[in-house]
């Protein structure tokens, strides 16, 4: 495949035309677009790169050779759509098979493209047809079906920039037991501006929609899932199955939903399965459906030391056993002192129905040595031992303006707040939903072991005590319906949040709730 490129001499060098906006679709930019031909022609854009432009750099036109449209015939193309791989020219992809060329010369480590620049120029269509249907299940029939082969692999991580540019990637078809499974198997490098929809992605251990393993400093942002991840191993997620922590490099989660079906045995969730070390996630959202044989988060899993989590919501149901949230199943670190905080969580909610044994919440399934803050649950809980409405356990832990308004059920330890809050600090709280459960429980903390409180109160409910051991000081006030729905009441509560009688059944709300 060949393709011609026409160069401008700007003083005494040569300067490579970036290959922006060659595809079928408009851009928010108002560069010309080309139109894409229906025979197997070339395919030209005169458009110019913003970034060059910006810079009052002259650029050239560039013509891309790719026919876009078509699904993949599973060959591999032999260049890209055109471009020089830099910032100001990336190689550009218009064909499925010329994104099976980045997969092989990743994969096969060919030095020369790494570290390098590619965008997509239009959608990829891996197969043609319906691949799963609404409820995520596979109703294509797969021997018929080009099987993907993710971009980085177990040994090998992409360490460029892909950049999406708003493009959709679907037909993907993975089905295999091995692991590092996604449109991107490996990658420490950047994979942004992009959706995975109506695919099947069917992997063992590290099974995810987009990045499988997300490497060191990675960055992912901007994307979606709506592809089902299936995995009969651990570490199975929508975004990211993994990320690999290295030297205090820390990964990066930004702007990404889920709306995919996702299940695994083991650490199964909508964002993020697992995180031993710096994870950075901003700006995250589930809306599928998680299933777990163990631990399930609709955000996380296991989110381990120095992770930040910033505007974090789930609004699917969310089914597993021991270690199930709707935020993030586990948060911090496990040999912890209570002078020392591991990670930080603010502005997270859930609104969907967890399902669980130990550990269960609709934040956090159990907590050490983190803070959280800001953060409201409105699913119904049902769980068994540790169960609660914003953390099934907290251990050593700050939070700080929280609240629940649903239903929770346990066992052991069951609380409208937290069901075993231990060692922490925690304060400007209410709940107003109804516990139940056999022993230790209370409307706001089902055993409260040595915890500084200040400004706690929950909704009357007959003679059902705040507490259901109350072993170290600490109080709660009760409130009557009318009195929670006030302004008076949201003041109490302190300037984290804000009363609107037409919101949340009139009673008081977190402040960026109503700011979104």
């Amino acid at each position: 495949m060949k393709y011609t490129i026409f160069f401008v001499t700007l003083s005494s060098f040569i300067l490579l035309a970036a290959c922006s906006q060659v595809a079928s679709g408009s851009s928010e930019n108002d560069d010309p677009v080309a139109e894409s031909s229906s025979s197997k022609k070339e395919t030209s854009s005169s458009s110019k790169s913003n970034n060059a432009a910006s810079n009052g750099n002259e650029i050239s036109e560039e013509k891309c050779i790719g026919d876009s449209g078509r699904p993949w015939d599973g060959t591999t193309a032999k260049d890209f759509a055109c471009g020089a791989g830099t910032k100001l020219s990336p190689y550009v992809i218009l064909t499925a098979e010329q994104l099976a060329k980045l997969s092989f010369v990743i994969g096969a480590n060919e030095k020369d493209y790494q570290g390098k620049y590619y965008k997509l120029g239009a959608d990829i269509i891996l197969n043609d047809g319906k691949i799963i249907d609404e409820k995520g299940a596979l109703v294509a029939d797969s021997s018929k079906l080009h099987k993907w082969t993710p971009i980085g692999n177990s040994s090998v991580a992409f360490t460029g920039t892909f950049d999406g540019d708003g493009h959709i990637v679907s037909g993907m078809f993975i089905n295999t037991t091995s692991s590092h499974n996604g449109l991107f198997g490996n990658s420490s490098g950047t994979v942004e501006n992009l959706t995975v929809e109506n695919s099947w992605v069917s992997g063992g251990k590290n099974t995810a929609g987009i990045v499988a393993v997300l490497a060191g400093a990675g960055i992912v942002k901007n994307v979606e899932n709506k592809a089902s991840i299936i995995s009969q191993s651990e570490t199975v997620a929508g975004i990211v199955a993994l990320t690999s922590y290295a030297y205090s490099k820390k990964g990066t989660i930004e702007n990404a939903k889920n709306y995919g079906f996702i299940q695994g045995a083991k650490l199964v969730a909508g964002i993020i399965a697992s995180s031993d070390n710096g994870l950075s996630l901003k700006n995250v959202a589930n809306y599928g459906l998680i299933t777990s044989q163990t631990s399930a988060g609709g955000i996380g899993c296991h989110l381990g030391s120095e992770t930040s989590i910033d505007h974090a919501e789930n609004f699917g149901e969310i089914t597993g056993k021991d270690y199930t949230a709707g935020i993030a199943s586990y948060f911090g670190h496990g040999y912890c002192t209570a002078n020392r905080k591991y990670g930080t969580l603010k502005r997270a909610k859930n609104d969907a129905p967890i399902q669980g044994n130990k550990y269960s919440s609709g934040i956090v399934g159990q907590a050490q040595c983190v803070t959280i803050e800001t953060s409201v649950n409105n699913g119904i809980i049902n769980g068994k031992n540790l169960t609660g409405g914003i953390c099934g356990h907290c251990q050593r832990s700050t939070t700080t303006s929280i609240y629940n308004t649903a239903k929770i059920s346990g066992t052991l330890n069951v609380g409208g707040i937290t069901g075993h809050n231990e060692e922490g600090v925690t304060n400007s709280a209410y709940s107003t939903g109804k516990v139940d459960g056999d022993s230790l429980v209370g409307l706001m903390i089902g055993y409260n072991y040595n915890t500084t409180m200040a400004d706690y109160y929950y909704l009357e409910q007959g003679d059902q005590e705040p507490f259901g051991l109350n072993n170290g000081g600490g109080v709660a006030t009760p409130k009557s319906a009318d009195e929670t729905k006030s302004s008076d009441f949201a003041e109490l509560l302190g300037e984290d949040f804000v009363y609107d009688s037409g919101l949340n059944n009139g009673y008081p709300i977190l402040k960026w709730e109503k700011e979104e």
